[in-house]
């Protein structure tokens, strides 16, 4: 039977960790990975938002700069949540994904 305080986690995070159509990580671990990686999506529309518009940058290069600072040592998210991070921000965002995470296949 299914837990009904289970969080539904979207596909696309899901298959962060999955390989070979098997999990990589427990359910609990998944879970508390993409509740991090919501919080920071949903946090850096704020920071998203404000680069835009203060510095005049494109929405590309202000997802790209976020993704740039998610892939550094000690930012709490490794590679493969940093780009779904900079998808979820972007779809939060309502802005076009980024082309450079389109480019990574």
């Amino acid at each position: 039977m299914e837990d009904p305080n289970q969080t539904v986690i979207p596909a696309a995070f899901m298959a962060l960790y999955t390989a070979n159509g098997r999990p990589t990580a427990t359910r609990a671990h998944v879970e508390a990975r993409h509740d991090w990686c919501e919080d920071m999506a949903v946090q850096m529309t704020t920071l998203c938002d404000s680069l835009e518009h203060r510095h005049d940058l494109s929405k590309e290069e202000v997802l790209r700069r976020c993704w740039m600072g998610l892939l550094q040592d000690g930012s709490g998210v490794e590679p493969p949540e940093a780009n779904w991070v900079v998808a979820r921000t972007a779809e939060l965002l309502e802005w076009p994904q980024p082309a450079f995470l389109q480019a990574q296949g």
